[in-house]
């Protein structure tokens, strides 16, 4: 069975808006940033308000799908039902008020740790729906507790990525550049043993034994893998090749290493619209 196109899209971007609300001050946070600056309240405040309105999206596409009805000929009784008897409703009551939470944060009491934990809170969500969402028991919850993990990594990966890509553009003098990229190298390995082991234990519990190797999940899941081994190689040929040679001043390695923070960030974004598409199909489908 093909998954809701609309669905995935929805899925992806409240999820993508999501994780970058969170990765951003959580990278912030590793590199010793106290406040956030003008120009981080104003781009934060745009992605709760955009979360906002992807959350939303989401959650009528989902109730939409489950009616196996149209989005725009769903009724508001229909909705309202499905949202009080399925962890939905809690789902994206969540996420609006941790979102509205964040925009009132950022204005008013604009401290990173604060931003990061309210952000957090929306993103930890997504642990409760999906393949997690859909587990019992004890080992549901082990499951759910794995993705939040994972999320809170791969949230810090990209983040970390945008604010790279940003300062490329921004800074003239790279010296704090080529210090951010060294610092963060270190904290990358432990990002990397987290998304690996969450990853491959989430994989586990969701399979059961139970796929196929021709399956679309499967399929993907290869492809998802793939992205990542090519973020590994990028992040590796930033830090022992591009930064260094930043550092040394060398004639074309600001270009080089926009291109490669722009590639290593586009597949952090496919990988996303990956998982998105994955928590709807089934393994041994």
């Amino acid at each position: 069975m093909q998954p809701d196109l609309g669905l995935v899209a929805a899925r992806f971007l409240s999820m993508a808006l999501l994780m970058a609300s969170v990765g951003v001050p959580f990278y912030l946070l590793t590199d010793g940033q106290v406040a956030l600056d003008r120009r981080q309240r104003n781009a934060l405040g745009f992605i709760a308000l955009a979360a906002i309105c992807a959350s939303v999206w989401w959650a009528c596409a989902s109730v939409a799908a489950m009616a196996a009805t149209p989005l725009f000929d769903l009724d508001r009784e229909t909705l309202s039902a499905v949202l009080d008897a399925t962890p939905l409703g809690p789902v994206l009551y969540v996420r609006l008020v941790a979102a509205l939470c964040l925009i009132a944060i950022l204005a008013l009491w604009p401290r990173t740790l604060p931003a990061f934990l309210i952000a957090f809170v929306a993103l930890a969500s997504s642990a409760w729906t999906g393949h997690s969402g859909a587990a019992e028991g004890g080992l549901g919850l082990f499951q759910r507790l794995l993705d939040v993990f994972h999320l809170g990594a791969g949230s810090l990966w990209l983040g970390a990525l945008l604010v790279f890509v940003s300062s490329v553009f921004r800074e003239t003098d790279h010296n704090s550049l080529v210090e951010r990229l060294s610092a963060f190298s270190r904290t990358g390995t432990i990002v990397v043993c987290v998304l690996a082991f969450t990853g491959a234990a989430n994989t586990l519990l969701i399979a059961d034994g139970d796929w196929s190797p021709s399956s679309g999940w499967t399929l993907l899941l290869a492809a998802k893998l793939a992205l990542f081994a090519a973020m590994l190689g990028l992040a590796g040929i930033n830090r022992w090749r591009l930064t260094p040679a930043l550092a040394r001043g060398e004639t074309g390695a600001e270009r080089h290493l926009l291109w490669s923070l722009c590639l290593e960030s586009a597949c952090a974004i496919a990988i996303v619209a990956l998982v998105a598409t994955l928590g709807m199909l089934d393994p041994g489908a």
